[in-house]
């Protein structure tokens, strides 16, 4: 083996070889073109299930050609920005398609998020008309531009030509501006052309969709795997089933999976876990698994293998400016889960590199930086052009002008048979629930307080592999914010999922001799520190127990009120499903999803069940609190070594 500069020549090569990705598909299509041809191929097909609705391609086709044709009375054509924020719906599916159909891009808006940030990510797009469904409409800002309801005002739309809009794009043009945490603090806004999806889901290699295919649309639309499900779906022939809006629920899912007979299923990795610790036998007749935006737990996925027939699981791996995915691992037997589970190697059309700092590449097992390149890279920023320049860097092992690659800031090493395995991020970013989260966007929106004197935000992981966010503060005087009022501050400006789970207020930020922070000498995140300390409402009683137990262990808080939020300590959606499935273990019943989010208290919520059909009465009253306290301890134990041994 010969070297150049220290490091072996064939690295390059192994490299070379294992990016000859490209594959033909049709590159010079637009999406409204691809979807046109498949409505013009099967119109009686079922194309979108939602409830008991159903919308044939035909039907689908002509609801969104009126809605492109009305869009371009209003000046909408390609580039132009159209905000889209509805539930998951026909609505939303008719929306996306009319907007495309204009030959514009949608930037899809979460009607959850605060206002602020709905603004912000309006005017940062520059939204020419927004589109939103009537129950909706108090949710949103003060609109500066024309607003249309996709339900009570569809009288008005229908009014339009029901045939194809002439094209006004090309592939090269917008699709959609999906925003992701900035570190400037301030969401940057990723720009995806056309091509860019037409690759990730048209005659590619890791995963097959076909007219007997249906998908599971679950993913937010502003998460960019709901590209992979409604393009995945619409460009080829299959069948797009609508989650119901609201609160996750696993039985609810199991019966949606069977309902619509789900063939084709995308998962984070946290609800992945989930779904296969409670909900495993509803994954049957999906063949295929996707499951990403963190590290999956490989007796997981020996468990799917093992146990549901015919399934394959797909790791998915790919920032949102690579357009969802980049590589890909497809295992159909239980042994190729090893630990830990590869990322798989560049999908059709993409190519990835890992390279040193001095953008070389390193021999196979040698941890470098994960580069990508192909025809999933995004435009850019939106009017991002230091950013842009930043992350999307010249291609040097490219003789087409002007290539480009995108600087992902994962670590990784190439294995000796060309899979890519994963080894954590080279900065401070990190996802959560499949989320990309910078804290530095965190840090400086608390730095905007104007009680805050320093900060630092970081991630933290809890025995059982979930990711958190705790920020530590320095408060300027005696009479600085509380931690709570600081959460408070932060829910009103940022998504759920960026929300610190703790705050803690301390003296000062522990630096470093040469002036870094020094993670090893914070505190751990249960210590209240400076927090007010105050006459605390304890748990009384077996209900308010077994309820406050259940917490403490999900959430990892040493103590808490009987009028502690569950959200305030830290909760959201896919830990209410933990907790709700070990309170049916240790009370004997099944509390609806929707009551932790009416009573999010302890106090509350027992009150509510007191008044239920099923109160004090259906529990056992010979337990007293400590028997139930320690038998549940004991089970979580048992589970706990369980899973370390399966792990």
């Amino acid at each position: 083996m010969s070297f150049d500069g220290g490091f072996p020549r064939l690295a390059g090569k192994n490299q070379e070889r294992w990016n000859q990705t490209a594959t033909e598909y049709p590159r010079d299509k637009t999406l409204a073109q691809l979807f046109e041809e498949q409505a013009a191929r099967h119109p009686e097909a079922i194309a979108v299930l939602c409830g008991e609705q159903r919308l044939s391609y035909g039907e689908l086709n002509r609801r969104a050609n009126q809605l492109g044709h009305y869009l371009r009375t209003m000046g909408v054509g390609a580039e132009t920005r159209v905000g889209i924020g509805v539930e998951r719906s026909l609505e939303m599916v008719v929306g996306l398609l009319g907007i495309v159909k204009a030959g514009a891009a949608y930037v899809p808006l979460d009607p959850s998020y605060p206002q602020e940030r709905l603004s912000y990510m309006q005017q940062d797009a520059g939204v020419r008309v927004l589109l939103i469904q009537a129950k909706l409409a108090e949710r949103w800002p003060a609109a500066v531009v024309p607003v249309l309801c996709l339900d009570s005002e569809w009288s008005q739309i229908e009014g339009q030509p029901s045939h194809n809009p002439a094209p006004s794009a090309d592939p090269e043009n917008l699709a959609y501006v999906i925003y992701t945490s900035g570190s400037t603090g301030r969401p940057k806004g990723v720009a995806v052309t056309q091509r860019n999806i037409v690759r990730l889901v048209q005659q590619t290699n890791y995963v097959s969709i076909d007219a007997d295919d249906t998908l599971l649309q679950l993913s937010p639309v502003t998460f960019d795997a709901s590209t992979f499900e409604i393009w995945g779906a619409l460009l080829n022939g299959a069948r797009l089933a609508m989650y119901p809006a609201g609160a996750l629920s696993l039985e609810r899912m199991g019966e949606v999976l069977r309902q619509y007979q789900i063939t084709t299923l995308w998962l984070t990795a946290g609800l992945f876990h989930l779904v296969v610790d409670e909900e495993v036998r509803a994954l049957a007749g999906v063949r295929q698994l996707l499951a990403g935006g963190d590290v999956l737990s490989p007796a997981r996925v020996e468990k799917v293998l093992r146990e549901v027939s015919g399934c394959r699981v797909i790791n998915g791996y790919g920032p949102t400016e690579t357009t969802t995915f980049a590589c890909c691992y497809a295992m159909t037997k239980a042994e190729q889960a090893a630990e830990p589970v590869p990322i798989g190697g560049p999908i059709a059309n993409s190519r990835v590199h890992i390279l040193d700092p001095h953008l070389r590449a390193v021999p196979v097992g040698i941890a470098g930086e994960l580069y990508i390149a192909g025809d999933g890279l995004a435009r850019g920023y939106l009017d991002g052009a230091a950013a842009t320049a930043e992350k999307f860097v010249p291609n040097p092992f490219s003789q087409v002008p002007g290539a480009r690659m995108y600087r992902t800031g994962d670590r990784a090493r190439w294995r000796s048979n060309g899979l890519i395995e994963f080894l954590g991020r080279l900065d401070a970013q990190a996802k959560i629930r499949g989320h990309r989260i910078e804290p530095g966007e965190v840090e400086a929106l608390l730095m905007g307080h104007p009680c805050i004197q320093e900060v630092a935000v970081i991630v933290r992981e809890d025995e059982g592999g979930e990711k958190r966010l705790v920020g530590y503060v320095v408060t300027k005087g005696d009479d600085g914010a509380t931690a709570s009022q600081l959460r408070t501050y932060v829910k009103e400006r940022l998504p759920e999922y960026m929300v610190p789970r703790r705050i803690v207020i301390l003296d000062s930020i522990p630096l470093t001799s040469n002036g870094k922070l020094d993670r090893s000498l914070l505190p751990d995140d249960e210590d209240p520190a400076k927090e007010e300390i105050e006459a605390i409402a304890r748990p009384r009683g077996e209900m308010e127990t077994a309820i406050a137990t259940v917490w403490q262990q999900v959430l990892h808080v040493d103590t808490m009120s009987l009028d502690d939020n569950f959200f305030d300590l830290g909760g959201h959606s896919l830990l209410i499903l933990q907790v709700r499935r070990e309170l049916r273990e240790v009370l004997g019943r099944n509390i609806p999803i929707v009551d932790f989010f009416t009573y999010p208290s302890i106090r509350a919520l027992v009150q509510h069940l007191d008044l239920g059909p099923q109160g004090p009465a259906a529990i056992q009253a010979s337990r007293d609190d400590a028997g139930l306290r320690n038998n549940y301890l004991s089970r979580r134990k048992a589970s706990s070594i369980r899973r370390q041994i399966h792990d």
